[in-house]
């Protein structure tokens, strides 16, 4: 046997403490868990709002390019395309939700949109395809975000109950199996010891 399990008083002491840190431990590993969820349960709403904002946006800037493509062609807007910058800037912040990194995206944004093209030959739905799909890309980074959130506070809410449920299931209970083991273990060493001496008594 440990000696850390020997049937001690000490030892008795020691394991009753230790059951009463694990008890508040899955204690507040439970309220962490309540937290992450309410939190969770915020971002899946704003990405299911997100989405059904997306597709309407989707559909205006699809709808934009077919016309520019029937006012000026395939061909022009395709070459108009190729001018386009492509920005990949992202700026990202985090922050700390129990424990969980949270990630903020931002785009850099300018004042207005830069487009590399003469106005010669463009008509007005070619502006607005640009900046359709330019709100599009903003929408992807958005969603992007949010989905990385969900996917982060899943995996921290399934560690948090995988420790509570250990705790709960497993480590409490044992400990308190040993607990009980040695308490009657001194009980009937105590019993052995108060008819020792009475029998001493009465030799006496």
């Amino acid at each position: 046997m440990d000696t850390k399990n020997l049937p001690t008083k000490n030892n008795l002491i020691k394991l009753k403490r230790s059951i009463q840190q694990s008890k508040e431990g899955q204690t507040l590993l439970e309220q962490k868990k309540m937290i992450l969820q309410k939190e969770l349960e915020k971002y899946i709403e704003q990405k299911q709002k997100l989405k059904e904002y997306g597709t309407k946006l989707l559909e205006e800037a699809y709808h934009a390019l077919k016309i520019a493509n029937v006012e000026i062609g395939i061909d022009d807007m395709l070459d108009i395309s190729d001018g386009i910058k492509i920005d990949m800037d992202l700026d990202i912040k985090y922050k700390t939700i129990m424990g969980v990194e949270i990630p903020s995206v931002m785009m850099p944004q300018t004042q207005k949109p830069m487009f590399h093209y003469g106005l010669y030959n463009t008509t007005f739905s070619v502006d607005e395809t640009i900046l359709k799909f330019m709100q599009v890309k903003q929408y992807i980074v958005e969603l992007a975000q949010i989905e990385n959130i969900i996917f982060r506070l899943e995996k921290n809410i399934e560690k948090v109950q995988r420790r509570s449920n250990a705790l709960k299931e497993i480590i409490i209970p044992a400990d308190e199996k040993m607990a009980s083991e040695i308490q009657n273990i001194l009980d009937e060493n105590e019993k052995e010891e108060f008819i020792r001496l009475k029998k001493l008594k009465r030799k006496r």
